[in-house]
This record gives structure tokens, C-alpha cells and sequence, in this order.
């Protein structure tokens, strides 16, 4: 008697799901483990991908062609990314490094009038908070941060191997975006081709989704981290705070994980300000600047540039990029936000199918 085994089938979606998680796993190990020839087209094809658009728009309103018009872009991309280099760099290293000497002087001033505040508070509350010894803790963290990044900046330029590492990026990384530019067509058409016929449609569908969501949500927070950056290098430098550029700088561009620039922003601010100042209207004011700053962001940047029809909730973003971090590391990092945007896509998919199951609805 022959014994028939049912044979288990998997929902499409759940299919999908598992050869995108492979896919994508793939992709950072790759970049991991294979660092120097991974990175320069890495970085080739995030270029292509943002500016991709810009050359369609070139190519539609002007009269040059599209390797002309992506030489053009990549040009231009060029001499800013060196101006910026020659210009800006060394002045934020030589931020660094003051800061890197200077704050732990200005935690010890801060410390030193906190602590009557936090004997007090031990000294009556001691039930409920025990013994406070958070300012400790404050300054060597804060210390060590601004000293390891004072080292990694210094260092990006100090050593042959560094200096030609960053000279051969800026030969191959502009030279590889620009064919990515230029035949990006073409890759996707020959990528497109890979796919079997009876899944083509469905995929293309996924692909374009996710397209949507990353071109919405990477180009539009890239604008509105460099308005932020700029606020609140100008709103602190309006109210004379000491490093107000680099701490302006870091709470903007460190926004690019939701929430993390602001808070640590604001926190770094309060403590230069509480033991530079003398006026509490000072520190009210630097309240103030991050409060009319992040509200604005909240209500008006975002918005109109990032957009409400994104998908990416910033709580899904926090997530894949702590995820992600953990396991992968920096890599883990640079990938994690259009992951999570392909995971949103396919788990949307997902349960979609399940609610439409016989398992689910049977009463």
C-alpha cells in the first residue's frame, strides 16, 4: 500500500520573502567581507541611483544626450566633493580636535555644578534613586565619542595607504556611477531579464514599489538632514554656544537615524550651554531652537519633501537600522533603510495573503 505524502507548498509571498532575505544577505556579506572591491561599486551605484533622475530630467528638457548629460552631472560632482574636501574638512577636523581637548574640561565644569543638585537629591531621595553617578558616566562616554572621531578624522589623511584609498574613490567612484548613469537602462532591462517569466510581472510590480519608496525617502531625508544640519549650526551660532557648527552639524546629518542627532544634539548643547552661560535665558534659548527646529521638521520639511505617502515609519527605520547594526555592523548601517524597505513591501504582501486565507476566515 503506497503511503501518499502531502507535499507542503509555501504562499508565493512567503517565497518572496525568503529569496529577497537571501538576496539581501548576500549583498552584505558581500560588502563586509570583500570591502575594498565591494565599496567602490557600492557607493558607485548608490551615486547612480540618486542622480538617476537628474540625468532622465536633463535628457527630457535639454538637447544632450545621456552620456553627455551624466559627464556633465559627474563633473560637477566632482569639483564639489573636492572644494568640500579642501575647504570644509580641515576646518572640521580642527573642530574635532578642540572639542576632543576642550569638553572634558567643560563636563567637569558642568559636573562640578550639578553636584549640589545631585547630593541633594541622593541625600533626600536616596530610596528612590540610591547613589547618582550619572555626570561620571556622561563624560567618559562624550570624551572617548569626540576622541575616537578626532583619531578617525585625522587619520583619514595622515597615511599614505588612507590618502590613496581616498584618491582611488575618487577616480573609480565617479567613473563607475557614470556608466551606471549612463546604461542604467540597460542594467535594469538585462536585471529584468534574469527573472523567470511566470514571476516577472509580479517582481517588477515589487521592484517598482520599492523604488517608490526609497527614491520618496532617501533623496527626500538626504534635503532634509542639510536643512537641519544648517538651522541649527545657525540658530547655535546666533546664540554664541562654543561649537556651535559641529554640534549644528552632527545633530542634523545625525538625524539620518530618526531622532538620535536631535536628542544627543540637544543634550551636548545644554551641557556646553549650562557652563558657558550665565543667564538661564540662554539655555531657554537653546530649548527654544531645537524645539521651533524639530517642529518645523516635524511639520513642515518633512512633509513636503520626504512626503506622507512614504511608508517608512520612522519606528520601522529605528528598528532595521539597530538590527541591522547589531548583526553587520557599518554595512549593516548603510543597508539597513532600503532593506527595510523591501521587508515592508514583501511582509505587506504577506499578510495581505494570509487575511485572504480559507485559515483565516473560517469561523
Amino acid at each position: 500500500m503506497k503511503i501518499m505524502k502531502k507535499k507542503i507548498k509555501l504562499p508565493p509571498p512567503m517565497v518572496a520573502l525568503i529569496v529577497y532575505t537571501l538576496l539581501m544577505l548576500s549583498v552584505i556579506l558581500s560588502l563586509k567581507y570583500i570591502t575594498i572591491l565591494a565599496a567602490p561599486l557600492f557607493f558607485s551605484f548608490v551615486v547612480a541611483y540618486l542622480f538617476n533622475p537628474v540625468v532622465n530630467y536633463m535628457e527630457k528638457k535639454t538637447p544632450l544626450s545621456r552620456g553627455v548629460a551624466a559627464g556633465l552631472l559627474m563633473i560637477t560632482l566632482v569639483f564639489i566633493v573636492i572644494f568640500l574636501l579642501i575647504n570644509l574638512f580641515p576646518y572640521i577636523v580642527d573642530q574635532v580636535k578642540y572639542a576632543a581637548d576642550r569638553f572634558p574640561q567643560v563636563l567637569q565644569q558642568f559636573s562640578s555644578k550639578v553636584k549640589g543638585i545631585s547630593d541633594y537629591i541622593t541625600k533626600n531621595f536616596s530610596e528612590y534613586v540610591g547613589q547618582i553617578d550619572l555626570m561620571g558616566r556622561i563624560e567618559e562616554m562624550i570624551s572617548s565619542m569626540l576622541t575616537d572621531l578626532s583619531q578617525i578624522l585625522v587619520a583619514a589623511f595622515s597615511s599614505l595607504y588612507s590618502f590613496l584609498l581616498i584618491l582611488l574613490y575618487l577616480v573609480f567612484v565617479p567613473l563607475f556611477s557614470y556608466y551606471f548613469i549612463k546604461d542604467y537602462r540597460k542594467i535594469q532591462r538585462a536585471f529584468f531579464e534574469l527573472i523567470p517569466n511566470r514571476f516577472k510581472e509580479r517582481a517588477i510590480e515589487r521592484i517598482e514599489k520599492m523604488d517608490d519608496i526609497l527614491s520618496s525617502f532617501i533623496r527626500g531625508q538626504a534635503i532634509v538632514v542639510l536643512i537641519l544640519a544648517l538651522l541649527y549650526s545657525l540658530g547655535l551660532s546666533l546664540i554664541g554656544l562654543p561649537f556651535a557648527v559641529l554640534i549644528g552639524v552632527f545633530a542634523g546629518l545625525g538625524d539620518i537615524i530618526p531622532y538620535f542627532g536631535t536628542v544627543v544634539g540637544f543634550l551636548v548643547s545644554l551641557i556646553v550651554g549650562f557652563t558657558s552661560f550665565e543667564s538661564t535665558e540662554k539655555l531657554l534659548l537653546i530649548v527654544l531652537v531645537f524645539a521651533i527646529i524639530k517642529g518645523s521638521e516635524n511639520w513642515f520639511f518633512y512633509p513636503k519633501i520626504v512626503g506622507k505617502e512614504v511608508g517608512l515609519h520612522f519606528v520601522w527605520v529605528l528598528l532595521a537600522i539597530i538590527i541591522f547594526g547589531k548583526l553587520f555592523g557599518f554595512w549593516g548601517l548603510l543597508v539597513a533603510i532600503p532593506t527595510a524597505a523591501g521587508f515592508k513591501v514583501y511582509v505587506t504582501d504577506l499578510v495581505k495573503y494570509y487575511k485572504k486565507s480559507r485559515f483565516f476566515k473560517k469561523e
